[in-house]
């Protein structure tokens, strides 16, 4: 999960218009008629799609990949509908419905609730906090008084508290399991679906291509450092070109190839690129 600085965006005055004529509507809705006012008004946030695929380059906010066979989705970061799991029961965050810093750009696995042979995930309608009984149910209850366990990619205090290793698989850094940090990544890591086998996979084989190239990199290096190879200079800045641009925003999970060099603390190209991002 890489940072994603959405306040960049910049909401065109029509979308606000309709977003503000959306929400009254919502607003003005008997309760039980809230959800089918919101499902009318769908378009509202279909029309914000674009402007948050090209915040992250195309990328799920979640899991970093790029699928052009997903149907990527505007997820209610804060559900719209009901919240599962909540008790009492939730009937969703229905005044964050059309305001766009509750809109996540994100891939079908990690939205949509799928099966695997060995695991289960995606948020849906999953909203779980660390305190339940400071979850907001109205809207004039404030959000900041929460505690999601559902780690946040437009917070900086959140992308940190989950890391990946170089086998791709993905978990916590922190390590008191009665914490909100430890328990966020490791919801997180469920409700993303960051462990479904074809995302570990996918992850893996990026960490096993980059791993080969701060290899080479390691020997050219050395190479040019005792004047051994005239050529293995030019041959180790295009390997940590590859290595930098693999760690680069645009990349597919750039931050497990962070997390990979930060790791490899005897490589002098690691620390070469680190230092340049």
């Amino acid at each position: 999960m890489r940072y994603i600085a959405i306040d960049k965006l910049r909401p065109e005055p029509a979308w606000l218009q309709a977003a503000g004529d959306a929400l009254r509507a919502v607003s003005s809705a008997a309760p039980e008629q809230r959800s089918a006012v919101i499902k009318d008004h769908d378009h509202v946030w279909g029309l914000f799609k674009d402007a948050l695929r090209e915040l992250s380059y195309n990328k799920c906010w979640y899991c970093e990949s790029i699928d052009a066979r997903s149907d990527n989705a505007v997820d209610h970061y804060r559900p719209k509908g009901n919240v599962k799991g909540a008790n009492p029961p939730h009937q969703g965050y229905w005044w964050l419905a059309f305001v766009w810093k509750n809109y996540r750009f994100s891939c079908t696995y990690c939205n949509s609730i799928r099966k695997s042979a060995e695991t289960t995930g995606g948020k849906q309608d999953y909203f779980p906090l660390f305190d339940e009984a400071a979850r907001a149910r109205t809207d004039a209850d404030s959000i900041d008084d929460e505690l999601p366990l559902l780690l946040d990619p437009t917070k900086m205090t959140d992308v940190k508290l989950i890391a990946f290793s170089e086998d791709g698989d993905v978990g916590p850094v922190a390590t008191e399991r009665d914490r909100r940090e430890y328990k966020g990544a490791t919801e997180s890591a469920v409700r993303y679906h960051l462990k479904h086998p074809i995302i570990v996979e996918r992850r893996m084989e990026r960490l096993r291509i980059v791993r080969r190239w701060v290899d080479e990199a390691d020997r050219q290096l050395a190479r040019y450092v005792n004047n051994e190879e005239p050529f293995a200079r030019s041959t180790a800045e295009s390997r940590l070109q590859d290595i930098r641009d693999a760690a680069s925003p645009e990349a597919e999970y750039s931050i497990a190839v962070k997390h990979l060099l930060a790791g490899l603390v005897n490589s002098e190209a690691a620390k070469t690129v680190l230092q340049s991002l």
